[in-house]
C-alpha cells in the first residue's frame, strides 16, 4: 500500500507574516497529531521556513505554545462577552449563555483548547497570556457572582486579587468544572454513545441548554442559602 502523502508545505513568507504562518502551521499539527506529536521542526517545515527561523518571534517551542494559548484565551473571553450581550438583549440567562459560548469555542478548535488548559510547555508568567487568561476568568467570576446574587466584581471583567476571589471560589469551580468537563467529554467522544441524532450540533443543542440552565439555577440557589446562614 502506498504511503499517504506528507502534509503540504507552504511557500516562503515575508518576515512580518512569519508569526501568523507559524501559528497556522502549529494549529494544523495540533489538529492532526495533538500535543504528543507537536514539534517546532514540523511546524517550521509546514510554514516553509528553517527550524531556526521562528526563534525571533517565539524563542522556542514554549513561546509558540504560549502564543497559541494566548489566542485561545482571547477567543474565549471575546465569545463569552458576546454571549452575555446577546443574552441580555434577549432576556436569557447570562451564565447559561457564557457556558454555551465556552463549549462552542472549545469545539471549534479542540487543538487550541487543549493547549490553553494543558500542562505542557506554556509560560504562565507571560504577560500577554496572563492578561488574556485573567480577562476570561474575570468574565466567568463576574457572571457567577451575578447568578449567585452578589455584586459584580470586578466590573471590567478582569481577574481580581486572590483575597477578593476566595469567597466565590466554590461557585466558580462548580461553573468552570461543569462547562470544562462537558467540553472535554464532547471533544474526546466520551458522550457519543448518548448521541442517537448523528450530529454533535444537535446533541449540544438538546443537552447543553438544559445543563447550563440547571447550573444557573444551582448557583442562584446559593443566594438563598447564604441568606439563611446569615440569619442563623
Amino acid at each position: 500500500m502506498a504511503e499517504a502523502p506528507a502534509p503540504a508545505v507552504r511557500g516562503h513568507y515575508h518576515h512580518g507574516a512569519l508569526r501568523e504562518a507559524m501559528i497556522a502551521a502549529a494549529e494544523e499539527v495540533l489538529a492532526e497529531r495533538g500535543l504528543g506529536g507537536f514539534t517546532l521542526r514540523e511546524c517550521a517545515r509546514r510554514a516553509g521556513v528553517s527550524p531556526a527561523a521562528p526563534a525571533h518571534h517565539f524563542g522556542n517551542l514554549t513561546g509558540l505554545l504560549t502564543a497559541i494559548a494566548t489566542l485561545g484565551f482571547i477567543d474565549l473571553g471575546t465569545a463569552m462577552e458576546a454571549a452575555v450581550a446577546a443574552a441580555q438583549e434577549q432576556g436569557r440567562s447570562r451564565l447559561a449563555a457564557i457556558a454555551r459560548a465556552y463549549v462552542e469555542t472549545a469545539l471549534a478548535n479542540p487543538g487550541r483548547f487543549r493547549v490553553v488548559f494543558g500542562q505542557r510547555g506554556i509560560d504562565r508568567e507571560d504577560v500577554g497570556c496572563q492578561i488574556a487568561s485573567g480577562r476570561a476568568f474575570g468574565i466567568l467570576l463576574r457572571e457567577v457572582r451575578l447568578a449567585s446574587g452578589r455584586p459584580s466584581l470586578p466590573a471590567s471583567g478582569q481577574k481580581p486579587p486572590a483575597d477578593v476571589l476566595d469567597p466565590d471560589l466554590p461557585e466558580v469551580l462548580l461553573a468552570w468544572a461543569a462547562v470544562h468537563g462537558f467540553s472535554t467529554l464532547l471533544i474526546d467522544g466520551a458522550l457519543d454513545f448518548l448521541n442517537d441524532k448523528g450530529s454533535r450540533e444537535v446533541f449540544v443543542d438538546e443537552y447543553a441548554t438544559r445543563l447550563f440552565a440547571l447550573l444557573a439555577s444551582a448557583l442562584g440557589a446559593t443566594q438563598g442559602l447564604a441568606k439563611a446562614d446569615a440569619r442563623d
